[in-house]
């Protein structure tokens, strides 16, 4: 083993040094709070057995030995665990709160949070909704007749009787087809006047062919029969129909005007003065002279392609014609074509005009539904209905025996077709504001037209109905028309 130096060296005195002695203290409160600060003490190894401390041989470096050191805790914020002698000597740190209960604290706010926003919502966007099915019933019709009565407007219409109104609209087009030579035409000019009856309550009757004269002396004919309708109060009747010129000519397109005179009833001077007629747009189709020909075949296919495209523009523009309240059926509508002249164009070319007059009847929605009700039925009431027909319904002009019985026009209808009962859901919703929901069967039964009614109230833990009716939103399911 290899020799310690330090073991030769000896005090000058030549007596042994005894070991340092290092008093024991015990550490004070501040001393065991602040552990940087402490003494750490060095000790001599003690002595081995049977070895003298005063022996120098015993004595050296080597013989010291640092003394255990407890490294001081480090706080990171989570709960220190130490044991049982670490707590004795520093006198006990405090316990931080556990993890578990922050987070049921964390889930408790977050559930109350969530409940409060819950239940305002429900406040917030509560509703009440009627679901309600119309009393229905459903017939097939094979030809049922309905009589109709002609009045000036949908005021003048007669209680209890099926009336209608007539609009008329003119619609043209045109086409070009070579030419061919000239060809000497003569056409009348035409156009759509208002009729008027200031002269008495009742209707007036004016046959075909009844003259009207222009204010320049112009005489232009009806086309047919004609039943001006009576005056109400002083609102004079009105009807609006077609007239032709007597004579062809270019000075029968004349254009609007104030007033045309009847002169077959000069005789009598309150009538005469009382039944009249004015134009509010031009006149048009008068020619007298030559003009542009074309091959007989391709005029003719010219004039067959140009009125069967004005036919389909007008059934779409009659269909168009009805509005809420009132229906219009393309079986009823009337068509006149007329031919008016053809005008040269470039290259050897020539146009051929076509004008289309189109005459529209207007029936009142649910008068016609009531009358083709009792028609189908013989056990119903008057009530209020209105139809939903099938694909196959179909309404059109039946023959009528007495031809010159201006004004009143009889159709004919057909198919399947649903009558569906009308309710007053406005007053469906005054009658359950502000009321207990265990009343709502008994309000609903009071109305003949439902057939069913389902009621949703919102939020689930309230029982009565919103006191503004508006609040009550009401929703009318159809049934089909095939049911």
């Amino acid at each position: 083993m290899a020799k310690d130096y330090f073991q030769d060296i000896i005090p000058p005195a030549g007596e042994p040094i005894p070991p340092r002695q290092f008093p024991q203290s015990v550490p004070g409160p501040s001393e065991t709070q602040n552990s940087d600060a402490r003494d750490i003490p060095i000790r001599v190894a003690d002595a081995q057995e049977g070895q003298d401390p005063a022996d120098p041989a015993s004595r050296g470096i080597r013989s010291i030995s640092a003394p255990a050191r407890s490294r001081p805790p480090r706080f990171t914020g989570a709960p220190v665990q130490m044991d049982q002698d670490t707590r004795g000597s520093y006198g006990g740190l405090p316990q931080g709160p556990s993890r578990r209960s922050t987070r049921l604290w964390i889930w408790a706010a977050a559930s109350l949070f969530v409940l409060v926003g819950a239940t305002l919502l429900l406040f917030v966007f509560s509703s009440t909704v009627i679901t309600l099915t119309p009393k229905s019933r459903a017939a097939t019709l094979t030809a049922a007749t309905l009589t109709a009565y002609q009045v000036a407007t949908a005021a003048d219409a007669t209680p209890g009787t099926l009336s209608y109104t007539v609009q008329t609209f003119d619609l043209e087009d045109s086409d070009v087809v070579a030419s061919k030579g000239t060809t000497h035409v003569e056409s009348k000019a035409s156009g759509s006047i208002a009729l008027y009856n200031a002269y008495s309550a009742t209707p007036v009757r004016l046959v075909k062919t009844t003259r009207f004269e222009s204010p320049d002396g112009l005489i232009f004919r009806a086309l047919s029969d004609i039943v001006v309708p009576g005056k109400v109060g002083s609102t004079p009747g009105q009807v609006n129909v077609t007239v032709a010129a007597d004579q062809a000519g270019e000075k029968y397109n004349i254009g609007p005007t104030a007033k045309f005179t009847l002169p077959g009833l000069k005789s009598t001077a309150a009538m005469y003065s009382g039944v009249y007629a004015k134009s509010s747009a031009a006149f048009s189709g008068g020619f007298a002279g030559e003009q542009a020909g074309a091959e007989p075949g391709a005029l003719d296919s010219a004039v067959a392609l140009l009125r069967t495209k004005l036919e389909t523009k007008a059934r779409e523009a009659a269909v168009a014609q009805a509005k809420d309240g009132t229906s219009v059926f393309s079986g009823l509508i009337g068509i006149t074509y007329e031919s008016l002249p053809n005008t040269t164009e470039a290259g050897d070319s020539v146009r051929i005009h076509q004008k289309a007059r189109v005459t529209v009847p207007v029936f009142p929605a649910r008068a016609f539904a009531q009358a083709l009700m009792h028609a189908a039925f013989a056990d119903v009431s008057d009530a209020p209905v209105t139809i939903k027909p099938s694909e196959d319904f179909y309404v059109r002009a039946a023959e009528s025996e007495d031809e010159a019985q201006t004004g009143v026009l009889n159709v004919a209808v057909s198919g399947g077709v649903l009558f569906i009962w009308d309710t007053d859901t406005e007053a469906l919703s005054k009658a359950l504001a502000g009321k207990d929901s265990s009343v709502f069967q008994n309000i609903v039964n009071g109305y003949t037209s439902i057939q069913e009614a389902h009621a949703r109230i919102t939020p689930f833990w309230r029982s009565t109905f919103p006191e503004d009716p508006a609040d009550i939103n009401i929703d009318v399911v159809v049934p089909d028309a095939g049911k």
